[in-house]
């Protein structure tokens, strides 16, 4: 008896599941691009605010790592929060403490403390390598904006959970219906028709 063929070839597979996969990207950019662009744009404004501070602290004024950790951290976490909410994300009202607050600190200070372990251990390092004043401010400064910058993505991801959710969260404008008040002259899908005794003419 015959078998019964019907098993999809390997490499028909394989370019069902690359085509998928294409698919997806564009989706992705359509629902997040703009978004996305916002949320560069304020986590941009937020890592100069950050970097200028711990740079300040931890070269000219020769704060420890801690504390330029934490005054830097303090200066780019307030206007990041207020960008997003208001700018990325269009969220209106009055922030609830326990639904909106609550998760964004704990964001923030979850990149604090591998900022703070960062910056030390990258400082214990290159002191235990001899290295020159100049080169252990790059390198610290280097650590710290390496977490923040990894730690970007997964608060774009936590945020946009957290946000998306809220009462005073705003949707992606949809484009306005067809304007239905338009005479049969003035709309092209609907022509005026002729009378047999305008066509005989």
């Amino acid at each position: 008896m015959p078998c019964d063929r019907t098993s999809t070839p390997p490499s028909a597979a394989s370019s069902g599941a690359g085509s998928r996969e294409r698919a997806l990207v564009p989706r992705l950019v359509s629902a997040h691009g703009a978004r996305l662009l916002r949320y560069a744009g304020g986590s941009g404004v937020a890592t100069v605010c950050s970097a200028v501070a711990f740079a300040l602290l931890y070269g000219p004024l020769g704060a420890s790592t801690t504390t330029s950790t934490l005054l830097g951290w303090l200066a780019g976490a307030v206007p990041n929060y207020v960008i997003n909410r208001t700018w990325v994300w269009r969220v209106e009202g009055r922030p609830s403490v326990r639904r909106e607050l609550g998760p964004y600190v704990a964001v923030v200070l979850l990149t604090l403390a591998l900022a703070s372990g960062a910056t030390a251990l990258a400082e214990a390092l290159l002191e235990r390598a001899g290295a020159t004043d100049a080169v252990r401010v790059l390198g610290v400064n280097v650590a710290f904006l390496g977490v923040y910058a990894v730690m970007a993505l997964v608060r774009y991801a936590v945020l946009h959970q957290l946000f998306r959710r809220l009462p005073g969260a705003r949707g992606p404008r949809s484009s306005p219906p067809p304007d239905q008040s338009r005479s049969p002259s003035q709309n092209p899908s609907h022509s005026p028709s002729h009378s047999p005794s305008e066509e005989t003419r």
